[in-house]
């Protein structure tokens, strides 16, 4: 069974092995009934870790694409019904299909490499040696001192372990604190602003209000008073990803306050985008409001780790460990304590400053090698390497795009990262390995000198 895994690619491993195998039952390269390799020789296989493969499995196997039974090798399960391929085209020449691109230059949270995948098995092993203790509701304690600990160090953040509670990543992190604040919320959000999170919101039953922004981020003289709670990134703006100024985040919070409304700090990458912290956390300054932040361990560990946390205010503690009891905990004992391992042991801080002096050197690189060959071009804010590309019109961008896309370079698209945002081009270069972004530069900077673009 060959599969084509990249480990530079914004998709995550297990979720591209999974797609590999129903991409070749669908194609007839595999069969119902045909027996696949076992989770460990497809892992030596394609060099990567063995729970990848486990997961992609489980997956394939809860969608019914997998049978598995103890003792037996792993088969396409022998009921699986395969859609006929579709006929060929009548005709000639055949029809035109859009080129695949080898390299993507979509915004993908987190580097290349953050940690690497020897000092990961050294922290499960630890972990797993650990003798297990009675489950905690809120998670592992050993995991919630260590957070509190970074956050201290990193974020300049005080907080108590008990205001700590592990979550499945952001958005189910979101989900836990829309519970227990109640039902049938009125949720506010930015707009333009980031539309993953904002998703959460109607599927737990609220209703989400768009509310104006800035280049300084939230307008707080525009907010409605009627609001329950409002979602806010102020340390990744539209449009280029800047930060809210201190005096904006006290205006807000002083209208917090006063209105009785929740805030919900989504502190999504932050620590990599920036060598120091731009503005402090809300929930970090003196303030009467009542914050609650949102963190997660995919930008910073490894963008396969589905697991983050909420720092509850004192308010919502209580009813968020309520919540977080009833759902269940959705990240191992051993991941926490994995977790947990790489946070005390400094792997996280030195790995995050090996990332900081790489996204610097390709932010010069970018500087000085792309953005003078058009005006339209812009690099965010902050210490991470995404370039900006807005262009005269609309028939220009789609020229350039596609002849990156034939060149095997794909492109991100503003309007995927806002909401009701404008319909530039997005280039992100962090995620790269050292052969692929000195490709993709190059790429760019030829693809602009053809479309004539270079300045005079």
């Amino acid at each position: 069974m060959l599969l084509h895994i990249s480990r530079d690619h914004p998709t995550p491993i297990p979720a591209q092995i999974a797609a590999g195998i129903r991409d070749a039952v669908a194609s007839g390269a595999l069969s119902p009934n045909d027996v696949i390799p076992s989770t460990r020789a497809l892992a030596e296989q394609l060099g990567v870790s063995r729970g990848s493969v486990v997961t992609a499995y489980d997956q394939l196997e809860g969608e019914g694409y997998l049978l598995t039974s103890q003792g037996a090798p792993t088969r396409i399960h022998p009921d699986l019904t395969v859609a006929a391929p579709l006929p060929e085209p009548a005709g000639g020449s055949p029809a035109r299909t859009t080129p695949k691109a080898r390299i993507s230059l979509k915004p993908s949270p987190g580097s290349a490499g953050t940690i690497r995948p020897a000092t990961w098995r050294k922290a499960w092993r630890v972990a797993a040696a650990e003798p297990g203790n009675a489950v905690d509701k809120s998670g592992e304690p050993e995991l919630r001192h260590a957070v509190a600990e970074h956050l201290r160090l990193a974020r300049s953040m005080r907080v108590s372990p008990d205001q700590i509670v592990v979550t499945g990543g952001s958005r189910e992190g979101l989900m836990c604190i829309l519970f227990a604040l109640g039902p049938n919320l009125c949720v506010g959000v930015e707009d333009p602003g980031h539309p993953g999170l904002r998703r959460v919101i109607p599927l737990a039953g609220h209703e989400v209000v768009e509310c104006a922004t800035d280049a300084d981020g939230i307008v707080v003289d525009e907010l409605p008073d009627s609001l329950d709670a409002l979602l806010v990134t102020p340390s990744h703006l539209y449009p280029f990803g800047g930060a809210m100024p201190a005096a904006r985040r006290v205006e807000l919070l002083e209208w917090a306050v006063r209105t009785n409304t929740v805030v919900i700090e989504d502190d999504f990458n932050t620590e990599l985008r920036y060598r120091i912290s731009p503005q402090p956390a809300l929930s970090s300054l003196a303030t009467r409001a009542d914050v609650l932040t949102l963190g997660t361990f995919s930008t910073l560990l490894s963008r396969e780790l589905a697991a983050g946390y909420v720092v509850a205010s004192p308010a919502t503690a209580e009813a968020l460990r309520e919540v977080r009891s009833v759902l269940g905990m959705p990240v191992s004992s051993v991941t926490q304590r994995a977790i947990a391992h790489l946070l005390n042991d400094g792997v996280a801080r030195r790995a995050s400053r090996a990332v900081h002096r790489g996204l610097a050197l390709r932010r010069e690189v970018l500087h000085e090698r792309l953005v003078p060959l058009y005006d339209g071009a812009r690099l965010a804010p902050g210490d991470g390497a995404d370039l900006t590309v807005r262009f005269g019109t609309r028939e220009e961008r789609d020229e350039f795009e596609t002849r990156l896309l034939e060149a095997g370079i794909a492109s991100g698209h503003e309007s995927t990262l806002w909401t009701n945002s404008g319909d530039g081009l997005v280039l992100s270069f962090a995620h790269l390995s050292a052969g692929d972004f000195e490709q993709a530069v190059s790429t760019v900077a030829q693809t602009f000198a053809a479309l004539g673009h270079a300045q005079r």
